[in-house]
């Protein structure tokens, strides 16, 4: 190990505890200060009155629409389903559009699970003048079955409706604009597949604008592109007024299982954007999505951005074909920097070269070794180690505490984002030591350079393997590299070399803060240790800050994150402990199991038990798995048996079957019998599928092996319908067991009124029987 000067020289003994006082905090208030900066990103734009010029958004006015269809939940082929397909039909027909209703069997097969069902999708156009090919503004008009959807997807509906008045308040544009208000979103992105399978106008699409919520508030985020985006990136900095995007976070969605109806579009090579507001994810497809919770920013954000891009794209030459991709991000507010992924491995080389010169001129000047450098990394290890034991060790003591709270401390926006303040600033205390030892026998100089190695590992790695991500750790470690080389020519313990550290992490806090705000409202603090390796990496830009800045003892500035973070989080568990409320509601669900066969049935609640679901499970309680009673679904519950009711379990009637070579094929006729809106069946045998035909449409099938650990599932939605027909070519020696049953959007008895401080994403029934052959 590398020899440290001793530190407690006369005149450093002598240092003057007001001068670091005021060092630390102006350090602070530059960081606060950069922090909230960076943040106003994610401030939607201000609501346009009603009363507001003709041709702007205005968020009143779309409200005006979603009072009128998002007041009940409007599920694929419910009755409130086709009063608010209704409404949606004569708002056009108002605007002067002819539009048409697009009636399809769909079906789309994800794996070995199988959606379908009857979709309505509404189109219409508006002419344009001299189009090269077409807008196509999108969003989809069902609810789930337990939520009024008006932001998942009303938000997006009553946004094109205001869009469209706008349009026809202003001269033609070039470009047609087409649109699509799909139908059966939420169960398999059904509308959309339709839509790109079977209606002629997908030819004329030239351009998707796709509109989507997974909260009930915050900014409209520019989330997903189509490939070869950098002309379509470029043409969406310029047509948006108040443009939020990170590619970064683009990048990290492609890897996830996500889909919205932009998916089926993109998938059929159409060119296109996707944009979602996510905060306020506990309200996310709950009883409490409704229109008073919805912010009228966030329908505000959603309504200009359509109506700047559609008359932006609606006069470019929407034929023309483009390669290459932008890595694009914001900085300072909604003022954006782009530029070609081509220059990804420039820049990562750069910083290699960079680094490089940083650790030679470092040497030089006696301010680090490479022995020390190697320490200075196994320490910035340990402190990203330390900090998900730490991030993960607070969260799994805090939902032991508070068990029945765990999952509104995971999706409430408020309480969330104060534990993620309070482990963050604890995060910074944890470092604080860390360095504060480690530099008594490493030169500061060392560690720094240690912790920018990680840096440039990540940048290499994602230069490579997550291009559009890789600006998160190009210009951070960039301009942190620049800091050391002036660091080194400084005395450390100087007020310069504070500044100057301060200052040089700006672009990392400026970058990186609202990155780790979307991914923590994304992933939630349910993973906390992951959130907090996140925050450990800004420490990287502080190491000179961590070793050398001491008011009088080296204890006090580590006190001092630990104590005010503590006291964030007990402030916020203390009120955590006050919840739920009619603002903060808890998850409340109900359902009722039947299984036909045993005549046995159970009532079961996936979110701890309350004072309403205690009225159908309080003796003889059971904590399992759904396995036990229904093995379609994957819910770990508590349950308990439950009475009998009258209900009739679904009906299979084999209308024919026929063996020929090796092949044998059965056709049936699945009926509810008591107006269930879903029917569902899996595999419970080894089986080889060859073909599957739905009320005769064949299933495009994208696994065709089968066994009962992976089954196959299928789930269609009856809409009004009360049959359905099924057949399916197997293997002629296949055994045939499968588990039929039909879903309900209700229960067979309501004991009480759920209050209003609980809000659930809906109370079920299923009835279940299996049949072998």
């Amino acid at each position: 190990m590398e020899s440290v000067p001793s530190t407690q020289t006369k005149p450093q003994a002598r240092e003057d505890t007001k001068k670091n006082a005021l060092i630390f905090i102006a350090v602070v208030a530059i960081l606060i200060g950069t922090i909230f900066v960076s943040l106003l990103q994610l401030q939607p734009p201000k609501v346009v009155s009603a009363t507001g010029s003709a041709n702007e958004f205005s968020a009143e006015r779309a409200l005006s629409h979603l009072k009128e269809f998002a007041v009940k939940p409007h599920p694929l082929g419910s009755i409130e389903h086709d009063r608010v397909r209704d409404y949606l039909v004569h708002s056009l027909e108002e605007f002067g559009l002819n539009p048409e209703i697009q009636k399809a069997n769909s079906l789309n097969s994800v794996g070995r699970w199988i959606a379908g069902g009857t979709v309505e999708n509404i189109v219409a156009k508006i002419e344009g003048t001299n189009s090269t090919k077409a807008i196509m503004l999108v969003a989809h008009y069902d609810s789930v079955p337990g939520s009024p959807g008006a932001a998942d997807d009303g938000a997006g509906v009553a946004a094109i409706l205001e869009t469209v008045r706008a349009l026809k308040e202003m001269a033609p544009l070039q470009n047609d604009v087409i649109i699509l208000l799909t139908d059966g979103e939420e169960n398999g992105l059904l509308g959309a597949k339709a839509f790109v399978e079977g209606h002629p106008w997908v030819n004329d699409v030239g351009l998707v604008l796709n509109f989507e919520a997974r909260g009930n508030e915050g900014p409209s985020f520019m989330f997903e592109t189509s490939d070869n985006n950098s002309w379509l990136v470029k043409e969406f900095v310029q047509g948006a007024d108040t443009p939020v995007a990170h590619s970064f976070l683009y990048s990290l969605y492609k890897q996830m299982p996500n889909d919205t109806d932009f998916s089926v579009f993109k998938e059929a090579g159409l060119k296109g954007l996707n944009f979602a507001f996510g905060d306020g994810v506990s309200h996310y497809h709950t009883t409490s999505d409704n229109f008073q919770e919805l912010s009228f920013e966030s329908l505000q954000h959603h309504g200009e951005y359509m109506l700047h891009l559609v008359t932006h794209f609606g006069n470019v030459d929407l034929t023309q074909t483009h390669e290459g991709n932008q890595v694009f991000f914001n900085i300072l507010g909604s003022s954006m920097i782009t530029y070609s992924d081509k220059l990804v491995i420039p820049i990562m080389l750069l910083a290699v070269i960079l680094f490089a010169v940083t650790v030679v001129h470092g040497y030089r000047l006696k301010k680090l070794s490479l022995l020390g450098t190697l320490a200075g990394f196994l320490v910035f290890i340990i402190g990203i180690i330390g900090s998900f034991a730490i991030g993960s060790g607070l969260w799994s003591v805090l939902t032991f505490i508070f068990t029945d709270q765990e999952w509104l401390m995971g999706t409430d926006k408020t309480v969330g984002i104060l534990y993620f303040i309070s482990f963050s600033i604890i995060i910074f205390a944890f470092l604080t030591i860390l360095y504060g030892l480690a530099h008594k026998k490493i030169k500061t100089g060392s560690l720094m350079m240690g912790a920018l190695f990680l840096w440039l590992i990540l940048l290499a790695a994602s230069s490579f393997l997550l291009q559009a991500g890789s600006y998160v750790f190009a210009w951070p470690l960039l301009f942190a590299l620049i800091c050391v080389n002036i660091l080194i020519r400084l005395d450390e313990h100087s007020w310069k070399s504070y500044l100057v550290t301060a200052g040089f992490a700006i672009p990392a806090f400026l970058i990186l803060s609202p990155v780790i705000y979307l991914f923590e409202g994304l992933i939630s603090m349910q993973m906390a240790g992951v959130l907090m390796v996140l925050v450990s990496l800004l420490g990287a830009m502080l190491v000179s800050i961590f070793t050398t800045l001491k008011i009088k003892f080296n204890w006090v500035i580590p006190s001092i994150f630990l104590v005010t973070g503590l006291l964030v989080m007990i402030t916020n568990s203390i009120n955590l402990n006050n919840m739920p409320t009619a603002e903060h509601p808890q998850a409340s669900d109900i359902a009722y199991f039947m299984d036909a066969d045993s005549n046995k049935a159970y009532w079961a609640a996936r979110q701890p038990l309350d004072e309403y679901t205690s009225n159908y499970i309080n003796e003889n309680v059971k904590k399992g798995h759904t396995s036990e009673l229904f093995p379609i679904l994957n819910w770990d519950v508590s349950y308990t048996q439950a009475d009998l009711y009258s209900m009739e379990a679904p009906s299979v009637t084999v209308l024919s079957e026929k063996v020929e070579g090796a092949r044998r094929t059965i056709e049936y006729q699945l009926k509810t019998n008591r107006n269930a809106e879903e029917l569902l069946m899996e595999s419970f045998s080894t089986m080889n599928v060859s073909q599957l035909i739905i009320n005769g449409k064949e299933v495009e099938l994208k696994q065709k092996e089968f066994t009962k650990e992976s089954p196959f599932e299928f789930n269609y939605v009856l809409g009004q319908a009360e049959e359905l027909h099924v057949k399916v070519t197997v293997n002629a020696k296949d055994s045939i067991e499968w588990m039929i049953a039909d879903r309900s959007y209700s229960i067979p008895e309501s004991k009480g009124e759920r209050p209003s401080k609980y809000s659930t994403y809906g109370d079920n029934s299923y009835i279940m029987k299996t049949i072998k052959h």
